[in-house]
């Protein structure tokens, strides 16, 4: 199956998100880029198992969650919003990329 998108464009832009937010500047650049190489793979997979259902965001919160614990488990207290981010950052991205609309 095609690729819904570039991970390592995706990957520069959301990295990007991350570092001019700000509010992660404690961890290392390499322990958040591991972190998001693998919140996007689980994301990219997740769209394309779907075929015509909905993105459900509770079914991929949950997933995302427990993988950025399982690579970030010394940052526990801050990985809820961690992955709220990225899923913000990720739909920004996927508008900014022209890959999804709003009506």
């Amino acid at each position: 199956m095609e690729e819904i998108f570039d991970k390592n464009e995706a990957l520069a832009n959301i990295r990007t998100k991350f570092e001019n937010q700000g509010d992660f500047d404690f961890m290392k650049p390499e322990e958040l880029s591991a972190a998001l190489t693998k919140l996007i793979a689980i994301d990219s997979a997740y769209m394309q198992d779907l075929g015509d259902e909905p993105y459900d965001e509770d079914v991929i919160y949950d997933r995302l969650f427990a993988a950025a614990n399982e690579t970030l488990p010394q940052y526990k207290t801050y990985l809820m919003r961690l992955v709220d981010d990225y899923m913000d950052f990720m739909e920004q991205y996927l508008v900014e990329a022209g890959i999804i609309e709003w009506e």
